[in-house]
């Protein structure tokens, strides 16, 4: 990222492609004062808030005119069994604050919800919201769909909200806000690659494009997440190699039932160079330290996870200050991802721990 910032030496640093002095230098600070953070900070809140609704459905022809909020974990399957008085907790990052803390959100109202489905569409994923989910080729694909549906949707959301606030305001004086926006922007072919795919598989109805692995536990565990990114590390601890902005995504699904959980590995077969190896390592590897991996894998990278306050009230003091520590470390460290050690510590706390 750096040769980014420094090929443009010259120009301002917002992404504009414009001389600094002709661009952002007259907007105003967003940091100059307490007062103008919330300022600032609000209209962001707004701007995503109101961010259009959409579908993303391929099918255009077919949509209908009420574009209504999907939850990417499922309410009625999912979120209904792990809440209490209908809410659940999430890990939440406040804006360029980077705040990372636990928020109690309604399972209607607030958790895991998008709005990038109409009404038509967002039906298709009935098969997978429900309990006792048959987990087969299209099951598989629905669940990797909706999870990166949700994921590019934030990701063009927040895009826009960037480049409407940058004409009012300074954002170079947040050097991660830019950092950001940049990372988000270049990540954003390989995205749009990886929407065709999921586009032409529902298209020709074609829904074996998915390499799929699932690990099954004999009993409930307290929480769910849905989510997909790059590891950087494997079951074993080997780094994986891949180019910064190819982004050939594991999609990561985790579903609590009444007796048991399972998590699914999804990924698209023409990554298996650089993921196939993964099937094996799930069926030799011992269950619990691929939970190790996943106690420690999921904060780094998951936001959308919901954890049930049953679970978080169990965490003694230590336990809930360690999972926020965790997942507030990439976000002020970024090394923190690179070490392999990192995703292997023992915790004080333990997502996948019986009540």
């Amino acid at each position: 990222m750096k040769e980014i910032f420094e090929s443009n030496a010259s120009l301002c640093l917002c992404g504009s492609k414009k001389p600094y002095d002709e661009c952002c230098k007259e907007k105003i600070n967003p940091n100059q004062s307490e007062g103008m953070h919330k300022k600032f900070m609000h209209e962001l809140d707004e701007k995503r808030r109101h961010f259009k609704h959409l579908c993303l459905h391929p099918k255009q022809d077919e949509c209908s005119n009420v574009k209504t909020h999907a939850h990417t974990i499922s309410q009625q399957a999912v979120l209904s069994l792990i809440a209490e008085n209908s809410e659940v907790l999430m890990p939440i990052v406040y804006g360029i604050t980077n705040k990372f803390e636990m928020k109690p959100m309604g399972i209607e109202a607030k958790a895991t919800k998008f709005y990038c489905f109409c009404q038509t569409h967002d039906a298709m994923f009935y098969p997978i919201d429900q309990r006792a989910v048959r987990l087969d080729e299209y099951a598989f694909f629905l669940f990797a769909y909706r999870t990166f549906a949700s994921t590019y949707y934030k990701v063009i959301r927040e895009l826009d909200c960037y480049e409407t606030l940058r004409q009012k305001y300074d954002v170079t004086c947040n050097p991660l806000a830019v950092f950001f926006y940049l990372q988000t922007q270049n990540s954003l072919p390989a995205l749009n690659w990886y929407k065709d795919k999921f586009d032409r598989a529902i298209q020709t109805k074609k829904y074996d494009c998915l390499e799929n692995a699932t690990v099954t536990l004999g009993y409930r565990v307290y929480f769910a997440a849905a989510t997909c990114f790059c590891p950087m590390f494997d079951v074993l601890g080997n780094q994986i190699f891949h180019a910064e902005y190819d982004l050939p995504m594991i999609y990561i699904t985790i579903i609590p039932d009444e007796a048991q959980t399972r998590i699914i590995f999804s990924w698209f077969k023409e990554d298996n160079s650089v993921y196939g190896f993964l099937s094996e390592q799930l069926r030799i590897v011992p269950t619990r330290l691929i939970l190790k991996y996943l106690n420690n894998l999921l904060p780094l990278n998951c936001e959308n996870m919901t954890v049930s306050p049953l679970l978080w009230s169990k965490w003694n003091t230590a336990a809930k200050e360690d999972f926020l520590r965790v997942g507030h470390n990439h976000l002020k460290n970024k090394i923190a991802k690179n070490i392999s050690k990192t995703y292997f510590e023992e915790r004080a706390y333990n997502l996948f721990s019986k009540l």
